[in-house]
């Protein structure tokens, strides 16, 4: 067992202990001041982990967010336009149409429609103390093969992809943490299937008021994300150049105000740990883009 998935434990279950024992309950109303200056639907939430969007009943989110991902022998370059809908506090879907304008592996290009993912979440558990809140919730995604699991680089997995996952979140005026897992599971097709992937992520962020505007909020972020793949059957034949372990390192800078939401950061690799001659990465650089509306 890796070092950093040791952390990811450690940390998983602390966040879950504080969640569910750790706090005394407190019938408080939080200050709107620091990470609470500004509405749920903009309150800080994860750049590259999944889940932790829930942005309250009658809300709606439009957002365009986006990687671009460099690799030793090419790249990826991936928009995803989404919408978030807050059908109540503790429940609300969305869906994500991403694609890729071009993407490059070694001298072949491909292009067009990714695979679609309808998600929804739902908070099992949400309480409000004098100084925080804590928050853990259930994620669930259907990624529909609106993309082309025969295009190289591949747009899609080319049969319906299921992910499920749990993530557990802890905010107060001047901190942010969190730790989540969650598993992805490609369907087979045509005697081809592509690895199971199983998340493992964790963070933490400050909110700093000297960069922080009148009616904004500024937050410093990192997040440690981590993926274990499983190998690629293809036409019911194991792809020994597929799988293995990676994990990213993933600082960035958080700013909202009531309405938007700007998220920025660059991803480098700590943990590459892949099988056969699978093409590594460099680094990743996302970024998010919303605007809250709510009726």
């Amino acid at each position: 067992m890796s070092a950093c998935f040791k952390i990811f434990l450690l940390v998983f279950i602390a966040v879950f202990y504080q969640t569910v024992f750790g706090y005394e309950h407190v019938p408080a109303t939080l200050q709107p001041i620091g990470n609470f200056s500004v509405p749920t639907v903009t309150q800080i939430a994860p750049l590259i982990s999944f889940g932790q969007l829930l942005v309250g009943e009658k809300t709606l989110l439009p957002q365009f967010g986006g990687n671009y991902v460099k690799m030793h022998h090419g790249y990826l370059d991936g928009m995803a336009p989404n919408i978030i809908y807050g059908i109540r506090d503790d429940l609300d879907v969305a869906v994500f149409i991403p694609f890729t304008p071009k993407s490059r592996e070694d001298s072949s290009h491909s292009s067009g429609v990714l695979d679609m993912i309808v998600q929804a979440e739902y908070a099992y558990f949400a309480q409000t103390y004098e100084a925080s809140t804590v928050t853990g919730s259930i994620v669930a995604n259907l990624q529909i093969p609106t993309g082309s699991d025969s295009k190289y680089p591949r747009t899609g997995n080319g049969s319906c992809t299921y992910f499920a996952g749990t993530t557990f979140a802890w905010l107060s005026y001047n901190w942010y943490a969190f730790a989540s897992a969650g598993s992805n599971f490609p369907s087979p097709h045509h005697h081809t299937k592509f690895g199971n992937a199983y998340l493992y992520q964790w963070g933490f962020a400050r909110y700093l008021a000297i960069f922080s505007p009148m009616g904004w909020i500024f937050n410093l972020m990192i997040e440690f994300d981590g993926t274990y793949t499983t190998k690629d059957k293809i036409h019911g034949t194991v792809n020994h150049n597929s799988g293995g372990n990676e994990i990213l390192l993933t600082p960035s800078i958080w700013l909202s105000s009531s309405r938007v939401v700007l998220q920025w950061g660059i991803s480098v690799p700590i943990v590459q740990d892949v099988h056969g001659s699978m093409d590594k990465m460099q680094y990743q650089i996302a970024y998010n883009l919303g605007l809250a509306l709510q009726f």
